[in-house]
């Protein structure tokens, strides 16, 4: 039977971010039939999620630890699960001046605290949504940390999943202004979802454009229009795009793309992008679409775990 652990680690990266979020933040860990050749999953959760998010039991469809049930029998594994919450309501795994240094937290503090805990192993990032970006992101960045990454319908071909959303922020944000938006939002006590969608493109301008601690939306609060050069910046965190001139950096590296294929956010059509671009390179990898939407895809991991865990028995 796995066991859970958990512990409080200060955060170096986080010191003094521009958000005044903790630095001191709550790692879990996951640990089950350890050996010496056990690889470590660094599990990062989706926006409006954290490191805790992965043990909520879900009553109408497989959870995340029905999922560590269902495998801990054939299989030895520790998992990690850092606390990457911030006061936008979630991460995209980047350094940011406006939210904070959140890749440094994962690549080099919680990388040490991995090492420090269970020595040198192989280690795998994971996720889904804003999980899965940030495991395909931080592996493109620093592709001598990590051995492979399972990226579940992570954020990609950004003229799909986040272009749509622009108008309905747009709408929300014209009255008010983004300062005002922002300080309505976080003190309501509901939310529409329109509103929800606006914020969540806040959100990312803040950790795609930032301007020092403020932030540059990709179109203008007067008229909705698209402002190009910042536009331009988000592209430059595009998965699709990135692979063009880095793809080269996965090579060797463990890869499994899944998604499902209705997925309501569109991003079945960049994960697709990616798979055929890796295709097209000759890069190994593994790629399935489900007939599934964006949400309660945890029964994914059933088939992801496996395909790296089998090599460590």
């Amino acid at each position: 039977m796995y066991t859970i652990k958990e512990e409080n680690l200060a955060i170096d990266a986080l010191k003094n971010n521009p958000l005044g979020d903790p630095y001191v933040r709550n790692i879990i860990t996951v640990e089950n039939m350890v050996n010496d050749r056990t690889p470590v999953f660094i599990g990062l959760p989706g926006f409006f999620g954290s490191g805790n998010s992965f043990l909520n039991k879900n009553y109408t469809s497989l959870d995340f630890m029905d999922v560590l049930t269902k495998l801990q029998n054939d299989f030895s594994f520790i998992i990690v699960l850092p606390d990457t919450m911030t006061r936008f309501g979630g991460n995209q795994f980047v350094d940011s001046s406006a939210v904070g240094n959140y890749e440094t937290y994962i690549t080099r503090d919680l990388m040490q605290y991995i090492k420090s805990k269970y020595g040198g192993r192989d280690v795998f990032l994971f996720g889904k949504s804003s999980g899965g970006f940030g495991s395909i992101s931080l592996t493109l960045d620093h592709p001598e940390l990590y051995a492979g990454f399972i990226d579940i319908s992570g954020d990609s071909y950004f003229p799909y999943c986040y272009m749509p959303d622009f108008s309905t922020a747009y709408m929300e944000i014209r009255e008010s202004g983004i300062d005002s938006f922002i300080d309505l939002y976080r003190k309501g006590y509901a939310h529409t979802q329109n509103q929800i969608t606006a914020y969540n493109v806040i959100a990312m301008a803040a950790f795609y454009s930032p301007d020092k601690t403020s932030i540059k939306l990709p179109f203008s609060s007067e008229t909705g229009e698209l402002i190009p050069e910042v536009w331009e910046r988000w592209l430059k965190f595009d998965p699709v795009n990135r692979l063009a001139g880095e793809i080269n950096r996965l090579k060797g590296k463990k890869i499994i793309l899944q998604t499902g294929n209705h997925d309501e956010f569109r991003i079945n059509i960049g994960m697709n992008i990616i798979h055929d671009k890796l295709k097209k390179s000759n890069m190994e990898h593994i790629y399935r679409e489900y007939p599934a939407g964006h949400f309660n895809t945890n029964y994914f991991y059933l088939d992801s775990f496996p395909e790296i865990l089998r090599n460590y028995k």
